[in-house]
């Protein structure tokens, strides 16, 4: 436990969306490429302070992403150590609307990533089973999405308006329609990457 505190102390703050990916990519190459200091594989990535980090039993080792960052934390390393850039060991994935329209092409679903655009339509509520405020944003590339965005476990966007900017951080799920974005806001489970909605200045993310 002294461990995760140092290391949520020494990690700073932000996670985009496309590093989820990357890292998980990252990650699994370590394991595979260094399984003396990365085992056993497979291990679960979580966050840390909206880091991304697995650990490893093994050798009582950390792997995390910061940014583009990688670094290493364990005796074996005599503490934390910065290994250098994601893209130093791996080939990056897609960013922004080039990652939707691929995922959109390959007929993808269930990616968490990031993205923002314009509102271009206010729908009504979705009242079945957990309640959803839906609305429709067109990103720059021109692809559409529906954000489907949990009312009974994030705060509505009492002042969302047509021709309104918005960014967001959920998964998507593909329909032929450009795809839906869910999972804009926390997951009180703490088995899913908590997401969220920024519009106006203001994080909608939780109660």
């Amino acid at each position: 436990m002294r461990k995760i505190f140092l290391l949520i102390l020494l990690f700073p703050l932000i996670t985009l969306a496309s590093e989820l990916s990357d890292s998980n990519k990252l990650f699994d190459f370590a394991e595979s490429e260094f399984p003396e200091f990365f085992a056993p594989a497979g291990s679960e990535t979580f966050e840390l302070n909206e880091y991304l980090v697995r650990y490893y039993a093994d050798s009582d080792t950390y792997i995390g992403t910061q940014s583009s960052d990688v670094y290493v934390y364990g005796d074996a390393f005599n503490g934390l150590l910065k290994l250098g850039k994601i893209s130093d060991y791996i080939e990056l994935e897609l960013e922004g609307d080039a990652l939707f329209a691929e995922l959109f092409a390959a007929q993808k679903s269930d990616v968490q990533l990031e993205g923002q655009g314009v509102v271009v339509a206010l729908l009504s509520d979705d009242l079945q089973g957990d309640r959803h405020q839906r609305f429709i944003v067109k990103l720059n590339s021109g692809q559409t999405l529906l954000l489907a965005h949990n009312i009974d476990l994030a705060p509505r966007l009492n002042t969302l308006s047509v021709g309104d900017w918005v960014e967001f951080f959920g998964e998507y799920e593909w329909n032929d329609k450009g795809g839906v974005i869910h999972w804009t806001h926390y997951d009180p489970a703490g088995w899913h990457i908590d997401g969220w909605i920024l519009h106006h200045g203001v994080m909608y993310q939780s109660l």
